[in-house]
């Protein structure tokens, strides 16, 4: 049994000083553009043993997990438009599994909302259908029947979005509008947990009107004005090392990256490579070992 399902393992006595203890809230940060479908499998892939590795260091693990809304949009609309579903029956030979007019119904407005949690994720490479989550949140919690799946409808999130302001989706998702009472992820950021985002992107984001500081600001504040209750991930272009790959982008010529200067502002941060043939390496060793030294750190409020 994978601990991704954040059951407790054996009680071989806590770790940590008073810290999080486990207790952590993780935010997923994906770009729905349409090169980003090998990004998605390879974060599947990958996940189930990041989550191993950090349940194993804590006597008790108890996660929130979201993946956010990073364009504003429900992208099942153009599967529903006269292109497709309205004239052809379907949504296209990237989307066979998208039942038309099915469950158009449960769509509202956190669904077509900046940051809010996604649990129906549609189009072209997405899961495509409604995410039945354990607790009827917007996010994944502890007891969570088959977690591996549920990450996957959440984080699934397709290959027909808009380019993503994805910095300024993070500071929504965070917002107190969005996680007090009544909104899109109400209960989902909590004070005594420690924070982890993970920003995947394939090119520039361009479209994030924040500043980095800005940003840096918002999440900050979100955590109690505590930094050290963060830790600051991406998975975004790198400089051009040896022969480049097929379909890959690059940071060549080198120059600034928005989501690269947001997370060199918190103490606890890394990034790895957008082109690099699998994500384990860097989830299972920098960004794990990143998040239990936040964890002795961190004082939760």
């Amino acid at each position: 049994m994978s601990t991704f399902d954040m059951a407790p393992p054996p009680d071989l006595g806590d770790p940590t000083p008073a810290g999080c203890k486990g207790k952590i809230d993780f935010v997923f940060a994906i770009s729905a553009l349409g090169t980003m479908k090998t990004e998605q499998d390879q974060l599947f892939a990958s996940l189930p043993g990041f989550m191993e590795t950090i349940a194993n260091d804590f006597a008790e693990f108890d996660a929130h997990v979201m993946s956010i809304n990073t364009d504003g949009t429900w992208r099942g609309t153009q599967c529903e438009s006269p292109d497709f579903c309205l004239n052809l029956g379907n949504c296209g030979p990237y989307a066979v599994d998208y039942e038309c007019g099915k469950y158009v119904e449960q769509v509202w407005t956190c669904d077509k909302t900046l940051g809010a949690g996604l649990i129906f994720n549609a189009g072209a490479n997405a899961y495509n259908r409604p995410c039945d989550l354990y607790g009827g949140n917007r996010y994944i919690i502890a007891g969570e029947p088959d977690p591996v799946e549920a990450f996957k409808c959440i984080a699934q999130v397709g290959t027909w979005g808009k380019h993503p302001p994805l910095a300024d989706s993070l500071v929504e998702a965070l917002s107190p509008e969005l996680n007090g009472p009544g909104g899109c992820n109400a209960g989902f950021l909590r004070p005594d947990a420690l924070l982890a985002f993970v920003f995947i992107m394939d090119n520039e984001d361009q479209k994030s009107v924040l500043s980095p500081k800005q940003v840096y600001d918002a999440i900050v504040a979100a955590k109690g004005g505590d930094e050290d209750a963060v830790v600051a991930l991406a998975i975004i272009p790198q400089l051009l090392e040896g022969e480049p790959v097929q379909g890959c982008t690059y940071n060549d010529p080198p120059g600034p990256q928005h989501l690269e200067d947001v997370i060199q502002l918190f103490p606890y941060n890394a990034q790895s490579d957008v082109c690099a043939d699998e994500y384990a390496t860097f989830f299972n060793g920098a960004a794990a070992s990143l998040v239990q030294q936040a964890c002795n750190s961190f004082i939760p409020q």
